[in-house]
């Protein structure tokens, strides 16, 4: 069985999360105590008609690090907007 390091396992749940919008979160390092990921907003209307809305950048950084406090206390979370 392989083993899935913590920020592979972060960007996983999150990506299935903010996919419904058409958006995408992938793993772009993981480097000692800072994981830094990329992420590129769907294009769901601001109105988030029919239950979809687009996650702003803070916001999934403040859920993903709450998460992964729980996970690893110690690392931090660099969240950055892909074109």
């Amino acid at each position: 069985m392989a083993v899935t390091s913590i920020g592979a396992q972060l960007v996983a749940e999150f990506d299935r999360m903010v996919r419904r919008d058409g958006g995408e979160v992938t793993l772009l390092a993981e480097d000692g105590d800072v994981i830094r990921v990329g992420y590129r907003p769907g294009n769901a209307g601001p109105d988030c008609r029919d239950d979809v809305c687009v996650l702003p950048q803070q916001e999934l950084r403040q859920l993903m690090a709450e998460t992964l406090r729980r996970r690893g206390p110690h690392i931090e979370i660099v969240v950055e907007v892909l074109p």
